[in-house]
């Protein structure tokens, strides 16, 4: 009911994901490492596991089982996916896109913006 605009960029959404800034927070949850044993079953081609971890992220939102194909690119892809929105707001989305090279899918909002794959060096330490 109130969007806010900064920088040119406005938005009518915010996410809400605790009741306050001192609700207790979890460092990590189960429904993470069952992404992470997904993702390492993909890593060492087993791909039948993986598909199993992640029918179980994706049954307890009440989706349907993975039907796609079992193949590591495209588990990748659904791993990625699952974790944008099994782990949303908690600061995954932009080290996975980074460790996948896959940056440059995320979109630039405003002429000029840039989007950096690695942090910059301290000129303290660029002698």
């Amino acid at each position: 009911s109130n969007p806010t605009t900064q920088d040119d960029l406005s938005g009518a959404y915010q996410t809400a994901l605790y009741p306050s800034n001192i609700s207790p927070i979890d460092m990590c949850r189960n429904e993470e490492l069952i992404l992470v044993y997904a993702e390492a079953n993909i890593l060492t081609n087993d791909l039948l596991e993986a598909e199993d971890a992640l029918n179980v992220i994706r049954n307890s939102a009440s989706l349907p089982s993975y039907t796609g194909a079992l193949t590591v690119d495209a588990l990748t892809t659904e791993l990625l996916n699952q974790r944008r929105y099994s782990l949303w707001c908690e600061n995954h989305r932009m080290f996975d896109l980074r460790r996948y090279n896959l940056s440059n899918t995320l979109p630039i909002d405003r002429a000029g913006d840039q989007i950096f794959n690695v942090m910059p060096i301290p000129l303290s330490e660029n002698e």
